[in-house]
C-alpha cells in the first residue's frame, strides 16, 4: 500500500500570528486563502505591488514595512515565505526554523516543513486534497469535482452539530450512541432544514429526538460482498455501511484497501472457516453495529447460514451484494468487443 509522505492535519490557528513574507504575486495568493481563517495575520515585506498593497487596505492585514527578522516570529504559529528568488527564500525559511516556527515555501518543497492543501471551503467543514506537493494541478482537479459535490450551504451542518454538541456530550454518554446519532441527524430531516438556512427549526427538530432509539441492545449485522476485491468495484452502499461499523469482521481473502475503507477506530477481525454466525450474534447483541465483510458475493456459499442465523434472531439485518467475478470479467470482455 502506498504511504504518504505529508501527514494531512488540520491546524488551529484562531487568535495566533502567522507571518507572510513576500510583496509579491505568491503572497497575495496566500493571504486569500488565509484571510479565510481566524488567525492574526502578519505581512512582512518592504514594497508590496499594487495588487497586494490594495487587498491589505481592504482586509486589515497587518503590514511590517522591511524584510523579516527573528522578532517577527515570536509566537508566530505559522512562516508562509513567498519569494521568487531561492537564495532569499532559503534565508528566510531558516529563519523560521530557527525560531521553531513551521515553514511553507511557495514551490519550494525541500525549503519547507508542510505543504497547502487545495481546499474545498464549507466553513467550519473544509475539506484538503493534498497529493505530496507533487501534482498541484491535479489537486485542483479533484477540488473542483468535490465543489461540485458539496453546495455552498453544506457548512450549515457543521453550524448545527456545533450548536448540539455540548447537548449530546451530556445525554449520550457512549461514545457508540454519539455517533449513531449524528449518523441519523445528517440523513434526517434537521439536516434539510439547517442546509435550508432554518438552523433553529434544525435544532428543535434535533433536541426532540436527542436520547430516542439509542438502546444498549440497539446491535446490527451487515453481510457486505467486497466483489472482486477492487475498491472502484465496492458499492456505495457497501461503503456507507462500512462507514457506519462499529467492527469490521472479515475474511483474509478480502483486500486490505478494501477493509480499509472503514471507519479508522472500527475494530477489525479477521475469522475463517465456518462457525462464524454465534460470534457475529454475541457482538450484535452487544450493541455493535457489525460489517460481515466477505469476498466475492455474500449470497452464495456458506454466508448463508449466517444470514440465516441473524433472521432467527430478530436483530436488524441487511444484505448487501457485491459485484460478482464473473460478471466483471464478462463486462471487461464485452466492453473489448465493442472497443
Amino acid at each position: 500500500m502506498a504511504r504518504l509522505r505529508l501527514f494531512p492535519i488540520s491546524y488551529d490557528v484562531e487568535g495566533r500570528t502567522v507571518v507572510v513574507a513576500g510583496g509579491g504575486e505568491a503572497a497575495l495568493a496566500k493571504l486569500r486563502l488565509l484571510v479565510r481563517s481566524k488567525a492574526r495575520l502578519v505581512l512582512v515585506a518592504p514594497e508590496l505591488d499594487k495588487a497586494l498593497a490594495d487587498f491589505v487596505r481592504e482586509t486589515g492585514v497587518t503590514h511590517v514595512a522591511r524584510t523579516l527578522q527573528a522578532d517577527d516570529l515570536a509566537g508566530a504559529a505559522l512562516l508562509f515565505v513567498a519569494s521568487e528568488h531561492e537564495a532569499e527564500a532559503a534565508a528566510v525559511s531558516a529563519l523560521g526554523r530557527a525560531a521553531g516556527v513551521p515553514v511553507n515555501v511557495v514551490d519550494r518543497p525541500h525549503l519547507s516543513d508542510f505543504a497547502v492543501p487545495a481546499i474545498v471551503d464549507r466553513a467550519p467543514i473544509a475539506v484538503a486534497i493534498s497529493t505530496d506537493g507533487h501534482a498541484p494541478v491535479l489537486a485542483q482537479r479533484v477540488r473542483a469535482a468535490i465543489e461540485a459535490l458539496l453546495p455552498p450551504e453544506f457548512g450549515r451542518l457543521g453550524d448545527l452539530a456545533e450548536s448540539l454538541r455540548a447537548a449530546v456530550m451530556a445525554s449520550l454518554a457512549s461514545p457508540r450512541h454519539r455517533r449513531r446519532f449524528w449518523a441519523r441527524l445528517f440523513d434526517g430531516r434537521s439536516a434539510d432544514l439547517a442546509l435550508k438556512g432554518d438552523l433553529t427549526g434544525a435544532r428543535r427538530a434535533a433536541l426532540a429526538v436527542l436520547g430516542e432509539s439509542f438502546s444498549a441492545d440497539d446491535g446490527a449485522v451487515w453481510l457486505i460482498g467486497a466483489g472482486p476485491g477492487a475498491i472502484d468495484l465496492l458499492t456505495l452502499r457497501a461503503q456507507r455501511l462500512l462507514q457506519q461499523a462499529d467492527i469490521i469482521v472479515h475474511d483474509s481473502a478480502v483486500p486490505s484497501e478494501v477493509v480499509a475503507m472503514g471507519r479508522r477506530d472500527a475494530e477489525r477481525i479477521v475469522v475463517e472457516g465456518r462457525g462464524d454466525a454465534e460470534f457475529l450474534l454475541a457482538l450484535a447483541r452487544e450493541g455493535k453495529q457489525v460489517a460481515r465483510l466477505v469476498a466475492g458475493d455474500p449470497r452464495h456459499g456458506r454466508f448463508e447460514d449466517e444470514l440465516a442465523a441473524v433472521r432467527a434472531a430478530g436483530l436488524r439485518h441487511e444484505l448487501v451484494p457485491g459485484v460478482a467475478v464473473h460478471s466483471s470479467a464478462q463486462s471487461e470482455k464485452a466492453f473489448s468487443h465493442e472497443a
